[in-house]
C-alpha cells in the first residue's frame, strides 16, 4: 500500500502556536511563538509563549513554555507576539505586553530558562508616538543588532507606525533612540527585518517593502500569499524559509506553518502554492515534478529566476551538492529523470542516496548546447535504477560542472515502468 505523503503546514497543529519567528543556533531551529490558548475563543486569549525546536525543519518538540508571571508582566492574557536573538553566548527575549510594553528576558540557552533582565520594560508606552509592542530583533553584517517593533496608523492612529533603534552591546538597552522607519504603504501588524542579495527587507503580516539602507526609506514591493497574520523569514542550510502563519478553527485560534521562499532578479519575494499547503521537506516520487529549488540542504548553489519558464532554477558553476531527505513511495520507481540547462560546457549530475558519498543510482551528463542561440532550450536526461530502491530514501544531487561551465538544474521527477 502506497504511504500517503502528510501535510506539514500547520508544522504544529492543535496547538494555538502562532505569531512565529525562527532562529538557527548551533544549525538547529528555534521556533519562538506566541499562544492562543482557546479554540473557540472570539478574541485573543493568549496567557504565555512557546519555544519548540527541529533538527530538520519537519519534527517540532515543544522546549519550553513561558509565563508572563515570571517577568515584571504578572499573570496576563495579552502575551502578544515575541523574537529572541544570541550576543555573546547569551540568549534574549523580547516579548510583548499587550499593545502596550516591551521586555527583555536573558537566558544562557536558547530555551530558557528565561529572567527578567530589567525588572521594568525594556518600552513602556512613552519613548515613542507609536504603540510599542510586537518587537523582532534584526543583526546586520556588520555584527550590530537592531529592535524594530510598533503598529500601523490606520489601526493605532497618528503618529503610529514602526520604528527602529540599534541596541547596545548588552541587549537590554538602545545604543540611540528610535526613530520612525519611513514606509510608502499602510503597514500591518508584527514587523520583521531581514537582508537578502544586500538589502533590507521590512516585512508585516505577508507584505514586505525594500531599502537599501536598514533605517529607510522603504518601498512596498507585494505580498507572499502564504500567510494569514504574522510571519518572519529565516535563512538555513541555503535556503530561504518562511514562518507564516495558518488558520485552523478561527482567527483568534492559528497556528505555524513554513514555505521555502525564493526571490526574483527585481526583489518580489516568491513562494509555492503547493509548498504552502503540504510544508517544507515533504518530497512524494508519485508526483509529476520535485522542483530543484524545494531542497532541505544546498551547498555551493543559488537559486535564480528562469524567466523562459516563469519559475525558478538552482545554479552552480563549481561542484555542488543538494540534498532531498525522505522521499516517499519509491520502492516502485525503476528510473530518474532530470531537466536542466548547462551554458559553456558540460557537467556531471551524480545520483545518490543517502549523502555526497551514498549509494550511487547513476551519472547524467548534462551537456551545453552545440548552437550559442539555443542556450535557452531546457534538456532532459534519464538513466533506470540497476536495483529496486527503499520505500522511503533520502536523494542527494552532485552537480560538477566543467570550468567556466553554469550548471542549472530545473526539476526532476521518477519513472514507473507500465505493468
Amino acid at each position: 500500500m502506497k504511504k500517503l505523503i502528510s501535510k506539514k503546514n500547520p508544522i504544529i497543529p492543535g496547538m494555538g502556536v502562532c505569531d512565529p519567528h525562527i532562529h538557527i543556533f548551533d544549525d538547529k531551529m528555534y521556533l519562538y511563538a506566541s499562544h492562543d490558548a482557546i479554540p473557540d475563543s472570539r478574541n485573543f486569549c493568549m496567557h504565555d509563549w512557546h519555544v519548540w525546536s527541529s533538527p530538520d525543519a519537519v519534527e517540532w518538540t515543544l522546549e519550553s513554555v513561558i509565563h508572563p508571571e515570571d517577568f515584571f508582566m504578572g499573570p496576563s492574557d495579552c502575551c502578544w507576539a515575541v523574537d529572541a536573538a544570541e550576543r555573546n553566548g547569551k540568549y534574549y527575549f523580547y516579548f510583548s505586553d499587550g499593545s502596550r510594553r516591551i521586555g527583555v528576558a536573558v537566558s544562557e540557552s536558547p530555551c530558557g530558562p528565561f529572567r527578567d533582565a530589567l525588572g521594568k520594560p525594556l518600552l513602556d508606552g512613552t519613548v515613542t508616538t507609536t504603540r510599542e509592542y510586537d518587537p523582532a530583533v534584526f543583526k546586520d553584517d556588520d555584527g550590530e543588532y537592531y529592535l524594530v517593533f510598533g503598529g500601523p496608523e490606520w489601526c493605532y492612529g497618528e503618529g503610529c507606525g514602526y520604528f527602529i533603534a540599534r541596541m547596545s552591546e548588552d541587549m537590554i538597552s538602545f545604543a540611540e533612540t528610535p526613530r520612525k522607519i519611513e514606509l510608502d504603504h499602510c503597514g500591518d501588524d508584527k514587523a520583521s527585518l531581514n537582508k537578502f542579495g544586500g538589502r533590507y527587507y521590512l516585512s508585516y503580516g505577508g507584505f514586505y517593502a525594500v531599502s537599501d539602507c536598514v533605517y529607510g526609506p522603504y518601498h512596498f514591493i507585494g505580498h507572499t500569499a502564504s500567510t494569514i497574520d504574522h510571519s518572519s523569514f529565516c535563512e538555513w542550510n541555503g535556503q530561504i524559509f518562511q514562518a507564516v502563519t495558518v488558520k485552523e478553527q478561527t482567527e483568534m485560534y492559528r497556528s505555524s506553518g513554513l514555505c521555502y521562499v525564493h526571490i526574483k532578479d527585481n526583489g518580489e519575494l516568491v513562494t509555492d502554492q503547493l509548498i504552502a499547503e503540504y510544508g517544507v521537506g515533504q518530497y512524494d516520487s508519485d508526483w509529476n515534478r520535485i522542483e530543484a529549488e524545494w531542497y532541505m540542504k544546498g551547498v555551493n548553489i543559488k537559486k535564480v529566476e528562469n524567466k523562459c519558464l516563469f519559475g525558478f532554477c538552482v545554479s552552480c558553476s563549481e561542484k555542488a551538492v543538494l540534498q532531498y531527505p525522505k522521499i516517499k513511495n519509491l520502492a516502485d520507481k525503476t528510473g530518474f529523470s532530470l531537466d536542466y540547462f548547462c551554458l559553456g560546457g558540460n557537467a556531471d549530475i551524480e545520483v545518490r542516496t543517502g549523502g555526497e558519498r551514498g549509494r550511487l543510482l547513476g551519472v547524467i551528463r548534462a551537456q551545453s548546447p552545440s548552437d550559442s542561440l539555443e542556450w535557452y532550450s531546457r534538456r532532459n536526461e534519464f538513466f533506470r535504477f540497476d536495483a529496486r530502491l527503499d520505500d522511503v530514501a533520502d536523494l542527494c544531487l552532485v552537480l560538477k560542472p566543467e570550468k567556466g561551465a553554469e550548471l542549472l538544474v530545473d526539476s526532476f521527477h521518477f519513472i514507473t515502468d507500465p505493468v
